[in-house]
């Protein structure tokens, strides 16, 4: 009987020896997967920290030869009293640029895209050297402006250089989208303000008119730099007001958005109403570099704050795969006696944890719930689960304003269709009182025998320069979009008829009196015709119908007019329409 006790313990014995052996076993196996998770998170911070250090200096090479611009205009118009100063100046630029192009040279930059950057940078220095040894009287404004356009031309090349380094970066991890994009509309904001200075340096060194190609590019700058100025606005909403990107924007908003802008427009004034400028070249470069000072120093505080932020993702990963390995260890050593408890307190939660992992993988709710059971460590895991929950939804709000970006037409600015269509239906299931929303669709006469005669590129301006002007004339409330090809429409609100009438007029006036350069010193004369429709009590793709109709009444009635579109003409607007097809094809014939 003895016996038979001791062969019945050895045989409990085996048995629980073999059945911890499994729970090892297993626990090996659950712990080496958790493991292996901690150590990829790390690895993926670690080198997402890497890829933005990487990121920030090539901004900060962009910067410098932004910079470079400042003393090399300086130069270039100084007085021979101050050349020597000014050309100790350029040449200190120019090393700030060298050394951070060097340091690229040193990654994993393409070389080939970095040597086509420095042959533009000599092209440019060359340029710039040659113009300085001139006497200011013998200057000429193509030599000054050539300098300065081949400067332009280093930038954009380094822009393929920017653009390799941010695709890098989204290949190695989407979620760097963010800190790409803002960097980015930093850098061009700082690129775009230091151009729109450099076109009034040539005809102001000179004391020469400013040519038409000049004003219109500081036209078209202005609107870049203003659309990114907005659109980074939401994302400084999200910091304190005691931060430092914050208090810098404040700054740059009233040194630049205000001063510096101002300060071109002063001078744009100035040699528009007496036929010379305000200010020498020196005097309004200096004056203006300080103006744009805080937006490169915006940049830096926006990269130096995502720096810190994924050095802390390093940290926190760190002290993940820490925490992990130490709960494996745990689990080792108490598994033999506690076999139930680890079944229970530390098998199941964990289970429940890698299931909300992959469906936090697969887009799905975690369905994670805490119970007061768990263990510390568990308690950790679980919270690391909730910030990777709360870091996907910071994800998909990123996503929505990049889907707002893609309800913007690219050539104009303007909303694109798709957007307008999205607001032209709220608008027409919206309660109104007595003064209702009017819609108004152009389109620009003739505008295939400008693409025809004088090409596309110049078919785009035309298109810009429409945009521009019906952006100008109406109110900041009304909507303008591109309604497709060279149609254009706008939303009114809180307009009579007869006030939308007169708005449609005003633009058609606007345009007709507007003309367009054309390269060789000519200019083109364009007209529109306006179809107006009331937008209330019907559905929008109706008002959209009454408006076209009425454009195409326009057009019948000989192009450049204004018709408004009646309530129970439907019949009558057909035939309107199948005339003036009739008469295009006539014509085409």
């Amino acid at each position: 009987m003895k016996m038979k006790l001791f062969a019945t313990r050895g045989r409990l014995k085996i048995r629980l020896w073999g059945m911890a052996l499994i729970v090892i076993i297993c626990t090996l196996v659950m712990a080496g997967s958790t493991i292996l998770i901690s150590v990829a998170s790390f690895s993926k911070a670690h080198t997402n920290l890497m890829d933005v250090k990487q990121f920030a200096s090539v901004f900060e090479a962009a910067n410098f030869i932004s910079a470079e611009r400042g003393p090399a205009n300086i130069l270039m118009t100084a007085d021979d009293t101050d050349r020597s100063q000014a050309y100790n100046n350029w040449k200190a630029a120019q090393q700030k640029t060298d050394d951070a192009l060097n340091k690229l040279n040193a990654s994993i930059i393409p070389d080939n895209l970095v040597q086509g950057v420095r042959q533009e940078l000599r092209l440019g220095r060359r340029k710039v050297e040659a113009t300085q040894l001139k006497e200011r009287a013998m200057l000429r404004f193509d030599e000054v402006q050539g300098a300065i356009d081949q400067m332009f031309a280093a930038w954009d090349s380094y822009r393929a250089i920017i653009q390799w380094q941010a695709a890098y970066l989204l290949r190695h991890d989407r979620d760097l989208g963010a800190v790409v994009i803002k960097g980015m509309m930093l850098t061009s904001l700082r690129e775009y303000a230091g151009r729109l200075g450099s076109y009034l340096v040539a005809p102001m060194a000179l004391n020469q008119p400013i040519p038409e190609e000049n004003v219109i590019e500081s036209h078209v700058l202005r609107g870049y730099i203003r659309d990114m100025w907005y659109l980074m606005e939401p994302s400084s909403e999200s910091h304190p007001d005691s931060s430092p990107i914050v208090q810098k924007r404040k700054e740059a908003n009233l040194l630049y958005m205000n001063q510096g802008l101002a300060l071109i427009d002063e001078q744009v004034q100035a040699a528009q109403r007496g036929g010379a400028f305000s200010l020498d070249t020196a005097t309004f470069t200096k004056r203006y570099v300080a103006a744009m000072k805080p937006l490169g120093e915006l940049r830096g505080i926006y990269l130096a704050a995502s720096i810190d932020e994924f050095e802390g993702r390093e940290g926190t990963a760190r002290k993940a795969l820490y925490h992990t390995s130490a709960i494996a260890i745990l689990i080792l050593v108490l598994v033999i006696g506690l076999v139930a408890v680890v079944q229970y307190h530390i098998f199941g939660p964990l289970f429940r944890g890698a299931e909300a992992i992959v469906n936090l993988a697969d887009d799905r709710p975690s369905n994670l719930s805490r119970e007061s059971g768990h263990v510390a460590e568990i308690q950790t895991l679980y919270s690391a689960i909730e910030v990777i929950t709360a870091k996907l939804k910071e994800r998909s709000f990123l996503m929505s304003q990049l889907e707002h970006l893609a309800h913007t037409d690219g050539l104009t600015g303007l909303l694109n269709r798709r957007a307008l269509d999205d607001l032209g239906s709220s608008i027409t299931s919206a309660e109104h009182g007595e003064r209702v929303p009017y819609f108004i669709l152009a389109d620009i006469d003739h505008f295939k025998a400008v693409n025809d005669k004088h090409g596309h590129l110049l078919g785009d301006q035309v298109l810009r320069e429409i945009a521009r002007i019906m952006r100008n004339t109406v109110r900041e409330s009304d909507i303008v979009a591109r309604f497709g090809g060279e149609e254009f429409a706008i939303l009114l609100r809180g307009y009579s008829a007869a006030d939308a009438a007169m708005v449609a007029r005003r633009l058609r006036i606007a345009i007709q009196h507007h003309l367009i350069a054309i390269p060789g010193g000519s200019s083109l004369k364009i007209t529109a015709s306006f179809g107006v429709a009331e937008c209330k009590n019907v559905p929008w793709s109706e008002i959209v119908n009454r408006a076209d109709m009425a454009l195409y009444a326009a057009k019948a009635a000989g192009r450049n007019r204004v018709r408004f579109s009646g309530y129970d003409d439907v019949r009558q607007r057909k035939k309107l329409k199948e005339a003036s097809m009739t008469l295009s094809c006539q014509r085409q014939s």
